[in-house]
């Protein structure tokens, strides 16, 4: 566990440091101009993924799944679809052959 956690200090430690090499032999005017040239790239990706996404929303899906349509649900199986029915069996709450 204690070579782990050196590990996981070390790995940053040692991007951090070699950044800062990096970094520190540009002059100011390079250093701003990598920075923009980032940020235009990271932007551009951003865009590029919203716009091809929103494009695509439905475009495959809409092929592979097939919409039916909706069934009228039987409620009460064997019987008509007249909704008086159910007054002709029963008589007031008590049965015909009462």
């Amino acid at each position: 566990m204690g070579r782990m956690r050196k590990w996981l200090d070390y790995i940053p430690d040692r991007i951090s440091g070699g950044m800062r090499y990096v970094c520190g032999r540009m002059s100011p005017d390079v250093r701003l101009i990598v920075v923009v040239a980032v940020l235009v790239g990271f932007s551009a990706l951003s865009i590029y993924i919203t716009v091809s996404s929103i494009y695509n929303i439905g475009r495959r899906e809409g092929e592979r799944i097939r919409i039916e349509r909706m069934r009228q649900l039987e409620l009460h199986p064997g019987t008509a679809h007249d909704s008086i029915n159910i007054i002709k069996d029963w008589n007031n709450g008590r049965n015909k052959a009462e």
